[in-house]
């Protein structure tokens, strides 16, 4: 029998190490877009990939062991979509990038209210939840409907 913390916290570290690194492209590619831009975007695409690959898996095979496996999932799930995104971005039209993106925030959106409404007792996690999917939901709304956004201002 597994300890269900082990898997835990292995799934936090990965969550942090998986931020840092998209935090630090992110800076990159802020400050050097020219030069860094589509470079940034590929790697954040890998980590994204391997992330979602791991925490799908580490998901599944806890699934007896551990009642949030859902939630892993769901965030494997969008880290995939996200990296798929990732990766498009120089293969597809520029416009078809931020309609697939607006898709990706509005649905990432939608699960962090569905989250909200699953911790409801918690009451400054589920503002916290609330607050983070207005702002996702926000952005779609965005990059859907505005037509002089570009990579830059979604950034």
């Amino acid at each position: 029998m597994q300890d269900p913390s082990l898997s835990i916290g292995r799934f936090a570290r990965v969550m942090q190490w998986r931020g840092w690194i998209a935090f630090g492209c992110g800076l990159a590619a802020l400050a050097w877009p020219d030069g860094l831009l589509l470079r940034a975007m590929l790697l954040t695409g890998l980590v994204l990939a391997a992330s979602a690959s791991y925490e799908m898996v580490l998901a599944l095979r806890n699934r007896r062991l551990n009642r949030g496996w859902p939630l892993a999932l769901a965030d494997g799930v969008a880290c995939a979509g996200m990296a798929v995104l990732a990766a498009t971005l120089t293969a597809i039209p520029f416009h078809a990038t931020l309609f697939l993106a607006s898709l990706w925030l509005f649905a990432c959106g939608v699960l962090a209210l569905l989250l909200a409404l699953a911790i409801w007792p918690m009451r400054r996690t589920r503002l916290a939840m609330v607050a983070w999917s207005a702002a996702q939901i926000v952005l779609a709304a965005f990059a859907a409907f505005d037509r002089n956004v570009d990579l830059i201002t979604l950034l």
